[in-house]
């Protein structure tokens, strides 16, 4: 349902329904599983890596963090009370969401002495339901500590997005709720932010994208063109890329509020799930078993990945291999190492019955 790269991408990590993540080398041909990390009683619903370290975030209401090299959990952070929906790991620090209308952050330095008390830095309170997206924003490094002798800068932001319609920005050094922006008339299902971190990208159910200025919370623009909810999106650049239940992903112009392209399928029961810009290819994973690729530029499709007998939950690109994760409840992988100079084509049941080299 999940998967993650380690910092030097030598390592792919899933979760699964199972309640075990399993670690993949990426740099051999054939791609290994090389440990199993046992320990979760609930489903992995998300996965983060951070120098030779794992986190899982599952339905049991507590995240793990694991040894790499021995497949061994170093420590539980146990705090929420209910499922943890997504976690990310920057800093010295470990950000975490989940149902219980929460976010926290904890120490990543731990070990098996650590309590629950010392690694828990921060829980922002004042959601009124289910939390999910999170963005951590640097502030300028003054290079010293708080006076709680943690590495963080005055001006370090947190932002989370919720089902409860809002997203709301945080001071991590205060834990204080500086702005709540309240547009959106549907659950806040996913977020980006430009490359300067001065613009949100906030993707709704109520089938819209909102640009928001995050040092004041002002809404600027309305991105509309979706049928259905917004699923996913990504910042590239200057553009801005969705995919929506509605079976398309739209390429747009932030600025300006224009959408540029369009990238359709010819099947329109097929919910996007993932979407990865790699080498001027958009990687797409699909509900209908599928995974796509399209030319960026151009918008046309590129190839169609079969194989899969159920929904593509999440996919990552890397030297020339697409990794795709399914709810079928296999990890495949496709080599798209010529993807680009392939000449574009309309997509058709042999295309679809057609397998690329699978690992």
């Amino acid at each position: 349902m999940c998967l993650a790269l380690t910092d030097d991408s030598s390592l792919l990590v899933t979760g699964s329904y199972d309640t075990t993540a399993c670690l993949w080398s990426t740099m051999s041909d054939a791609t290994e599983c090389l440990g199993i990390l046992i320990g979760h009683t609930g489903r992995i619903v998300c996965v983060a890596t951070s120098m030779t370290f794992v986190y899982t975030g599952s339905e049991d209401s507590t995240i793990k963090k694991w040894d790499i090299c021995t497949s061994d959990c170093i420590f539980t952070y146990s705090g929420h009370v209910s499922q943890v929906n997504r976690i990310m790991c920057a800093g010295d620090f470990l950000f975490s969401t989940s149902y219980d209308k929460t976010a926290k952050v904890w120490l990543q330095q731990v070990n098996n002495a650590s309590t629950q008390e010392e690694v828990l830095v921060r829980t922002f309170e004042g959601h009124t339901k289910a939390v999910y997206p999170i963005i951590f924003l640097p502030g300028q490094d003054t290079g010293g500590v708080n006076e709680e002798g943690l590495k963080i800068n005055p001006s370090d932001l947190v932002i989370t997005g919720s089902t409860d319609t809002t997203a709301k920005s945080w001071a991590l050094d205060m834990g204080i709720c500086l702005k709540t922006m309240q547009q959106h008339t549907g659950p806040v299902t996913c977020m980006d932010t430009g490359a300067q971190g001065k613009l949100l990208f906030t993707g709704s159910d109520d089938c819209t994208v909102r640009v928001w200025e995050v040092s004041s919370g002002r809404c600027l623009r309305e991105l509309r063109g979706h049928n259905e909810a917004v699923t996913c999106l990504k910042a590239v650049q200057r553009m801005l890329y969705t995919g929506s239940h509605d079976s398309k992903v739209k390429c747009w112009l932030p600025e300006s509020a224009n959408c540029t392209r369009t990238f359709k399928i010819s099947t329109n029961f097929g919910s996007v799930t993932a979407i990865q810009i790699y080498k001027g290819i958009l990687f797409v994973g699909y509900t209908d078993d599928v995974a796509r690729a399209f030319d960026a530029k151009s918008g046309s499709l590129k190839r169609v990945f079969q194989g899969h007998t159920d929904s593509v939950s999440c996919l990552a690109v890397w030297a020339n291999k697409l990794y795709t994760g399914s709810s079928d409840g296999t990890l495949r992988v496709w080599d798209v190492s010529n993807i680009s100079t392939e000449t574009s084509s309309e997509e058709s049941e042999d295309e679809l019955n057609h397998h690329v080299e699978l690992d």
